[in-house]
This record gives C-alpha cells, sequence and structure tokens, in this order.
C-alpha cells in the first residue's frame, strides 16, 4: 500500500490507523471537520496531508484532493455516536446516505477499496429477540450500520471498488476518551467508585487498539474481496471474566457488583 485516505483520521481508532499507515511507509490524507485545529490534537506532529471537509458533503473531496489513484479510502466518521442523536433516526438515515455518497467519491478519486466500520451490535439484529424487541435505544443505530453494510455493496460494485464493512467487537486502549465501558470502568475503579454491574454472562470479545489498527492496516493490504472480516481477539467469553481481570490490574481490593442489575440486551451466541 503506498497511498490512503482516512476519513475520522482525527478520532480514536482512525488516528490509531493513520499512525499504523505512516508506520507502513504509507502516504495518508487525513479528512478532519471544517475548523479542526491541529495543535494540541491527535494529529499534532504527525506526517499527514490534511485536508478538511464535512461528511455531509463529502463529493467536495474530488475538488480538495488533487490526487487521483489511491490504494484505500478508510471511513470512520459517523454523526451521532452518543446521547440523543444516537436514537434520532433522521440522523442516522442521514449517516446511510453520507456513508453511500463516501463509496461514490472514492471510486472517483481512483481508489482501490473502500473499508468501513461495521459493529458487533449489527449482529444483533440477526436474533428474533433483536428484531422484534421495541425497548432496544440503540436499535436505529444498529440498522444504520447493517443497512451501510448490505446496501454499501451493491453501491460500491456499480462504482467498480471493492468494498469491505470490518466488524468490530469492543476497541480499548490508551488514547480513548468516550464512555464506553472499559474506558468508564477504569476510571471509575481508579476514583474508588462503586461499580455496579449485571450478572456479566453475556458473551463479549475485546482487542487493543493497536491490534485492531493493524487488522485495518491488513484489510487495507491483503484484503480479499467479498470476505466478511471480524476485528477482536477471537477469544470470546463472558463479560465477567474480563472485567473481573481488569478489575485485578487497575484496583485488585475493588470489589464489583455483579448482579446489581438486570441485563437488559441480546444475548449474542459466542
Amino acid at each position: 500500500m503506498k497511498r490512503a485516505i482516512v476519513v475520522g483520521g482525527a478520532g480514536f481508532v482512525g488516528n490509531a490507523l493513520v499512525r499504523e499507515l505512516l508506520d507502513h511507509d504509507v502516504e495518508v490524507y487525513v479528512v478532519v471537520r471544517p475548523g479542526f485545529v491541529r495543535d494540541g490534537s491527535r494529529l499534532d506532529g504527525l506526517n499527514v496531508n490534511i485536508v478538511e471537509c464535512d461528511i455531509k458533503t463529502v463529493e467536495n473531496l474530488l475538488t480538495l484532493i488533487k490526487e487521483r489513484g489511491f490504494d484505500a479510502y478508510y471511513q470512520f466518521a459517523w454523526d451521532g455516536l452518543f446521547h440523543e442523536p444516537l436514537v434520532d433516526y433522521t440522523t442516522q438515515i442521514m449517516n446511510i446516505k453520507w456513508a453511500m455518497d463516501a463509496i461514490a467519491t472514492a471510486s472517483k478519486l481512483g481508489c482501490k477499496k473502500f473499508i468501513g466500520a461495521g459493529s458487533i451490535a449489527q449482529y444483533e439484529l440477526n436474533t428474533l429477540e433483536g428484531q422484534i424487541s421495541q425497548g432496544d435505544k440503540h436499535k436505529v443505530y444498529k440498522t444504520a450500520k447493517l443497512a451501510c453494510e448490505y446496501m454499501g455493496r451493491g453501491v460500491a460494485s456499480n462504482y467498480g471498488i471493492e468494498f469491505y464493512w470490518p466488524i468490530i467487537t469492543n476497541i480499548f486502549g490508551e488514547g480513548e476518551t468516550s464512555p464506553r465501558l472499559i474506558n468508564s470502568m477504569i476510571r471509575n475503579l481508579l476514583e474508588g467508585k462503586k461499580q455496579s454491574l449485571s450478572e456479566g454472562n453475556q458473551i463479549y470479545d475485546f482487542i487493543h487498539i493497536s491490534d485492531a489498527a493493524n487488522a485495518f492496516y491488513l484489510i487495507g493490504e491483503k484484503g480479499k474481496e467479498f470476505s466478511r472480516y471480524v476485528i477482536g481477539s477471537g477469544g470470546a467469553r463472558p463479560l465477567k471474566e474480563f472485567l473481573t481481570i481488569l478489575r485485578d490490574v487497575v484496583a485488585p481490593e475493588a470489589r464489583l457488583g455483579f448482579g446489581e442489575f438486570a441485563f437488559n440486551g441480546i444475548y449474542l451466541p459466542k
């Protein structure tokens, strides 16, 4: 791989991939939001080409990027990942449109591969419980991700570009600032806060950010078209086991409140 475009390269996962690509001497174009400030950001000090463009008008990249011919176009940008926008169907439907626009734009830029970022939560919609559940606040988001995969394959075929939609299990590691489980639990344990949890019998898998970045790089470098890739450790097991290990590392004296509230999500098979 010689040249790649990373949309959302200032984010947690996207930035780790940018660094991985640079380690392999890949020339990287990082697409960020308009008004982005490089100083103090995750991109500070990195030898990359920064292009300011909103995902809502991704077709503008055709004029903002003069070069043509790229090995891979990585799409991490997604609007509405937390709080109210996460359950807003208009926002999530628009994410589908912007992703399809990105595929078309990637093709016109001469990219060989379009590589998105799927979610393990998509699989919950493959279960009967996940399909009929009406109390799932993340269902709109999951459906949008699933739609991007299914629709994206068709759109990519029409534009003659290889399409990949890797399924991310759960990524953790240095540099994360989100309120997701591992990050929040580490902070709570360090601050001595009580950690109330479900029984922890649901099956999970986790992968460190450096390994996830390497996986995304390898899909761009060696990915086989029409293949599905799951980015995880391959050692899925009950969540309780992972969290106990985390507790033993961070705060061995802490007590974890397993079973203090009921798990009302979807149980996926291993």
